[in-house]
């Protein structure tokens, strides 16, 4: 996929902005604060209908403003134009529009523009909570399959029902107790559903997230996924589909008074981790900050070729502040994978000539100045 144009109003300090991008590499330059992330959050918002920051809509939207607007302009593998539309305005429905049709939803595109980004924020994917783990399980199976995506609405409706009929039971309300069967039920069946894709996914992955380990730390150590369904011991309980749901009813059996005394859903998928191990031992615990930018960086290379292996179509790629965080044989390795997939890659530095000395001469390379919110292309 190469995104050819995009035209953003109202994002952060860029009024009025529009784009012709390179297919290759685009470098965004300037100071901190000049606008240079704004423009690959208004990209990820085209994606995934959202910033990759956390941060909501209306904080995006630029000072004495009430909305904001983007387009974006794109080609895939196969030279099909797509094109996607996105308006906001403060305490209204999110307007989705693009090639597919009008008044959609953001399950109605994820994946259609896939996007892998790399940015400081997801270092904590290897040291932090099991829910950075997850999300990054989802938002890489999001691209892939809608039904995915259909699978996690109807479960986190499930369990918010589930949880606040459990909450009126702790708080001693009278409630039926059967009307938590339904949600009970739809909790288990979406809940295996989830598992058993995750579980595939993990199977298929780890051989990919191994070798670009090996890639990127020259070998030094033996890295492995470990999938923890509900964060428990894959040894002491067996996650086989066909006994699968059998599981989940008898621990929900055995701890509903627990669930009851605490008003909450204590198993399903969104208790599941993934264990990242070096040499046996839990990174998050025992890995240096080497290693942890290792294991991000092996992670993201390893989602690229992932998703375009599914998808059968190139991600555009997104490389944030990344100077900040890695040193230049690391920021080597990305450059050498994106060049060797011939990806679209937008990266945002404060001084170009930190990269260009780590780039050969390249003709598909572009140079935009990023002032104040300006944009000034410099070849």
């Amino acid at each position: 996929m190469k995104i050819s144009n995009l035209n953003m109003e109202n994002i952060r300090n860029h009024h009025f902005t529009n784009m012709e991008f390179n297919f290759g590499l685009n470098i965004l330059f300037g100071l901190n604060g000049a606008g240079k992330t704004s423009i690959l959050e208004a990209i990820s918002i085209c994606g995934f209908t959202k910033s990759f920051l956390p941060v909501g809509d209306s904080s995006l939207i630029s000072n004495g403003k009430n909305e904001y607007r983007i387009i974006a302009n794109s080609l895939s593998d196969n030279d099909i134009p797509y094109k996607v539309n996105i308006n906001y305005e403060k305490g209204c429905r999110k307007k989705i529009s693009s090639s597919i049709g009008d008044n959609l939803t953001a399950k109605d595109i994820i994946g259609d523009l896939p996007i892998v980004i790399l940015s400081p924020d997801y270092k904590s994917i290897t040291f932090g909570s099991p829910e950075n783990r997850r999300s990054f399980m989802d938002r890489l199976l999001s691209q892939i399959s809608k039904v995915y995506i259909d699978d996690l609405l109807k479960f986190r409706k499930a369990l918010r029902q589930r949880n606040s009929l459990l909450g009126d039971l702790n708080f001693n309300r009278k409630i039926d107790k059967s009307q938590l069967e339904p949600w009970t039920e739809l909790v288990i069946k979406v809940g295996k559903d989830i598992i058993l894709k995750r579980m595939k996914f993990i199977e298929e992955f780890n051989d990919i997230f191994m070798n670009y380990y090996k890639i990127v730390s020259s070998d030094k150590e033996k890295v492995e996924l470990v999938y923890k369904p509900m964060g428990l011991d894959n040894s002491d309980i067996d996650f086989k589909s066909d006994n699968l749901e059998d599981v989940f009813k008898s621990l929900f059996d055995l701890n509903f008074n627990d669930e009851c005394r605490r008003g909450i859903t204590l198993f399903g998928p969104h208790k599941d981790d993934i264990l990242i191990t070096i040499n046996g031992g839990v990174a998050r615990e025992f890995a240096s900050q080497g290693q942890h930018k290792s294991l991000l960086i092996a992670l993201k290379m390893g989602e690229f070729e992932f998703l375009k292996k599914k998808k059968n179509e190139t991600p555009v790629v997104l490389l944030d502040d990344i100077f900040s965080e890695l040193d230049e044989n690391r920021i080597s390795k990305v450059l050498e994978l994106i060049f060797d997939n011939s990806a679209q890659t937008m990266i945002t530095v404060t001084n170009p000539e930190t990269i260009k000395r780590m780039l050969m001469i390249n003709e598909r390379s572009s140079y935009f100045e990023i002032t104040d919110g300006f944009v000034k292309r410099i070849n």
